[in-house]
């Protein structure tokens, strides 16, 4: 399964989705809203910030990052 595959599947069932953008070394959460969804970011260490979902960071971690996991994102 691809990453939009990944994406689209879990958006329609309202969940939050964890990607890395391995390039940038950042994780990325989409957190479900009733209009759609919206993106915070984090580095290793570091609280997570509100990101626009058509940033650099959010297109790269849909077209190729590595999938995470709740858990995996909370310890990021």
């Amino acid at each position: 399964m691809s990453n939009l595959d990944y994406i689209v599947k879990n958006y329609e069932e309202g969940n939050e989705i964890y990607i890395m953008d391995d390039l940038e070394d950042i994780a990325v959460r989409y957190a479900p809203t009733k209009d759609g969804y919206e993106c915070y970011a984090k580095f290793k260490g570091e609280a997570e910030y509100k990101i626009s979902e058509h940033s650099n960071v959010v297109a790269r971690a849909d077209m190729g990052g590595t999938i995470m996991t709740k858990a995996e994102y909370e310890r990021y």
